[in-house]
């Protein structure tokens, strides 16, 4: 048969003014400030302080395992119920973010997600996450985990350089010497790819709690495939 070669359709969701940038830029993280407001964010807090966290893993080999010497932290998944008032309006308001930030900036073809996690770095343990990426590659991705993760999402809930101090989020875009610390602001929303190397550096004082979120989408979607044989 005679192949062919067909270039990716490329479907964008909303009008944007600067469409050059668009088709040619991807930016490592993007951030929007405001999403919560300072009560809202207090009532998150107290709401995790009335949960059970449990302790943090990695995976590895196909399995998730505690590994101190990669990840230090205490966490709580919270899983989508429509019925739960306490967190469904917190998915609602991610949603509005991730939908925008994703239209305008990276245009993935995303599904969804159906949990975030809740993250406590205490200092007293010099709690860490190392460089790693949201992404799993290859056999690594647990035989449970359908979709592979696609668009990332991070937010301090409370307030760096007041409430703890350390555990910076930096981004690794070529080598980890020169890797980019992300400026976090109580309530801003870092949205990156989650192919991007990331680290959460070792907290040295008080405890930085976080929201994270991983959007997924099936592997072999339109902004990534580039040739179709016929």
């Amino acid at each position: 048969g005679v192949q062919t070669c067909a270039l990716p359709i490329l479907m964008y969701k909303s009008l944007y003014n600067f469409p050059t940038e668009r088709q040619r830029v991807t930016y490592p993280w993007c951030f929007w400030d405001g999403a919560f407001t300072e009560e809202e964010l207090k009532k998150i807090c107290t709401y995790f302080e009335t949960q059970e966290l449990e302790r943090s893993a990695v995976v590895l080999q196909q399995e998730q395992e505690v590994d101190e010497s990669i990840r230090i932290s205490n966490i709580k998944f919270c899983n989508y119920e429509p019925t739960n008032s306490d967190t469904l309006w917190i998915f609602q308001r991610m949603n509005m973010v991730i939908d925008a930030v994703n239209n305008q900036y990276y245009n993935f073809d995303l599904n969804g997600y159906d949990f975030f996690q809740y993250t406590e770095y205490d200092a007293h343990e010099n709690g860490k996450y190392d460089y790693h990426m949201d992404t799993l590659m290859g056999n690594t991705i647990p035989k449970d985990m359908i979709e592979t993760r696609k668009l990332s999402v991070t937010m301090c809930i409370n307030e760096p350089g007041e409430e703890y101090e350390g555990g910076e989020f930096q981004i690794n875009n070529s080598e980890e010497k020169k890797a980019s610390t992300i400026e976090t602001k109580k309530g801003r929303m870092i949205l990156f790819p989650s192919f991007m190397i990331h680290r959460v550096a070792p907290v040295t004082k008080g405890k930085r709690k976080s929201i994270v979120v991983w959007v997924r989408s099936e592997e072999h979607t339109s902004e990534l495939q580039s040739l179709r044989h016929l």
